[in-house]
């Protein structure tokens, strides 16, 4: 098993590199006591055969366990043994951008004991310097956007199969609103509508009849292939911010015939070239 150690100073962003990580597949373990990870160790080991998948565990400590910074060092030489590849990312940021989080957050800083956050960074500081000092990766967040951060969080795990973007395809009708998870909404309203089609009425997008009725839509054939030429060339870009998911949501006005169509078609076209994409007929309820 693979072990990474995220510490660094309070506000600088260790959440965000735990869950950037945990995203690339890590397991992710926040706040683990420096006398409880290597009881830890030992138990993913004797179970690593129950759990395949994990290959490579991202630890969080920081300097709110009062053992951390005193006993880290020790911890560190003795994990080496048994972990040749272990890495320490040691996150940190510049003290007026760390004294606008505390600000915008209004939390305390934990190593002020006077309400001063500026006191309780320079105190953090100086108690994590020999941690800062043994890190195998100093990452500075200042100036850093999440897309920069996963990127420069990525050489951290090079033998991981990448991650592709997770595609979701959606249909929904207008009349019960507008999705609130969709990342981009196309509205197939101007469309040929099978609802005013008696034969057609009762069935819905996924029904060959309708299928046949809308393909005969000129319309209709160039919104798919519109729709498809445009994801083709968009999800790219999308995978480069790093996302997890990128919703597309198609409505129609009740999202019964129209929709569910494009939905499925645009699925059949994508599925042999996208890692995971997903269907959801929201007001079909599957």
């Amino acid at each position: 098993m693979e072990l990474t150690v995220v510490t660094g100073l309070s506000g600088a962003g260790r959440r965000s590199v735990l869950g950037a990580l945990e995203d690339v597949g890590c397991t992710a373990l926040d706040n683990v006591s420096p006398r409880l990870l290597e009881p830890l160790l030992a138990l993913l080991e004797l179970e690593k055969n129950l759990q395949p998948g994990m290959h490579r565990l991202v630890v969080g400590m920081d300097s709110r366990q009062a053992e951390f910074a005193a006993e880290f060092p020790a911890l560190l030489e003795r994990l080496s043994h048994d972990h040749p590849n272990l890495q320490v990312v040691f996150v940190e940021a510049d003290d007026e951008i760390l004294l606008r989080r505390f600000s915008e957050t209004r939390r305390p800083h934990h190593l002020s004991h006077e309400g001063s956050a500026a006191d309780g960074i320079r105190a953090e500081r100086v108690l994590l310097a020999p941690i800062r000092a043994l890190a195998t990766l100093v990452l500075n967040t200042s100036q850093l956007t999440l897309s920069d951060l996963r990127q420069r969080l990525a050489d951290l795990v090079p033998e991981l199969p990448a991650r592709h973007t997770a595609v979701r395809l959606l249909s929904f009708g207008f009349k019960r609103g507008v999705p609130a998870d969709a990342d981009v909404i196309l509205d197939a309203r101007f469309l040929p509508n099978p609802y005013y089609v008696p034969e057609l009425k009762a069935q819905t997008g996924k029904d060959e009849a309708v299928r046949a009725y809308l393909l005969a839509s000129a319309d209709f054939r160039e919104f798919l292939d519109r729709t498809e030429a445009w994801l083709r060339w968009s999800l790219p870009l999308v995978q480069q911010e790093g996302r997890a998911y990128h919703t597309l949501a198609i409505g129609c006005t009740g999202g019964q015939h129209r929709s569910v169509a494009l939905v499925e078609m645009l699925a059949q076209r994508l599925q042999s070239q996208v890692g995971s994409i997903t269907v959801r007929h929201r007001e079909l309820g599957a």
